[in-house]
């Protein structure tokens, strides 16, 4: 009884924990709206009138960001796939078939320089497929988004000229920000396959298991685990991240919504703060899910969280 007692103890904490967190982070907004606008003048006719345009705008961010998320997601899990495999430098693998290919020539009629051609082509191919891989990891990250929305965006502009400017941006928005989280997904699914010890890859294939098998049953139940907590960190990441698509302007989403509204109807405080809101609306709720999904998904023994211990 008393470890069940303990739980319930560490749960109720758990529950002021937030309760008290909450509370301070009103109060500090609060505060702050007070010193910066409410001593001048708050419009709420202006709020309670405009927040249906601003969640509008709120829906389109959250749709363009999901929509690259689970298309990213896809391209990520690939790329971390081959990334997570080792390359070996395709100088030592040719060496190495070619002293072997020299040695049983003359026993086979010539067949062995067949094999030799097919292996230069398999081991080739896989050699720059991970080479191309780490290529695209480093280009998304060594740039600026920003950088990468500009580029997409000129792109569809130049080779489809004749698409409405709505779809142009909706369509470079999708595009750049399925490119950026993908290289960023793939690092979080190359670091979750790693965690996973080779010494159980190992034992699978000892067992008779085939290398996707060891992969499907032993390696990919842990890692999916392992990458679900960063893999909805990048999602609120990158749904705050869609606020640079104001750089394409024919986006509705929620920063861009917001800009216009600040600048046309001079309302410059009241739309920032309604901008604000918004975006804690949705990210504060899914922190907390993060960390109700990290401890009901947690490996044990498995990853860098420390064991917790009793209370004394």
């Amino acid at each position: 009884m008393a470890p069940i007692s303990q739980e319930r103890s560490r749960s109720r904490w758990r529950i002021l924990d937030v309760v008290a967190a909450a509370v301070v982070t009103i109060g500090a907004i609060a505060y702050l709206a007070d010193v910066l606008a409410l001593r001048w003048g708050l419009n709420v006719a202006y709020i309670s009138a405009s927040y249906p345009g601003y969640l509008q705008a709120a829906w389109i961010s959250v749709y363009v960001t999901t929509i690259s998320y689970v298309l990213g997601m896809g391209i990520g899990f690939a790329l971390g796939w081959v990334r997570s495999t080792q390359a070996r430098p395709l100088v030592k693998v040719l060496a190495a078939r070619r002293s072997e290919a020299a040695a049983a020539t003359a026993a086979d009629g010539g067949r062995s320089d067949r094999l030799f051609l097919g292996t230069l082509v398999l081991y080739g191919f896989k050699y720059y497929v991970h080479r191309a891989a780490d290529a695209y990891v480093a280009i998304i990250r060594g740039t600026p988004l920003l950088v990468q929305i500009v580029f997409v965006w000129s792109a569809v502009i130049v080779y489809f000229p004749r698409l409405d400017p709505l779809l142009q941006g909706l369509l470079s928005g999708i595009i750049a920000l399925t490119a950026n989280t993908g290289g960023y997904q793939s690092e979080i699914f190359r670091a979750g396959i790693h965690t996973v010890h080779s010494g159980q890859v190992e034992a699978a294939r000892a067992m008779g298991l085939s290398r996707w098998g060891a992969m499907r049953y032993v390696v990919l139940p842990q890692a999916i685990r392992l990458v679900i907590p960063p893999l909805t960190n990048e999602y609120i990441g990158l749904l705050k991240a869609s606020s640079l698509l104001i750089a394409v302007g024919s986006i509705a989403e929620l920063t861009t919504y917001g800009r216009f509204e600040a600048f046309h109807t001079a309302h410059v405080f009241e739309a920032f703060a309604l901008v604000s809101g918004i975006y804690l609306l949705i990210t504060v709720p899914a922190s907390k899910l993060i960390e109700w999904v990290e401890r009901r998904f947690r490996v044990p023994g498995l990853g860098i969280q420390a064991p917790r211990t009793a209370r004394v």
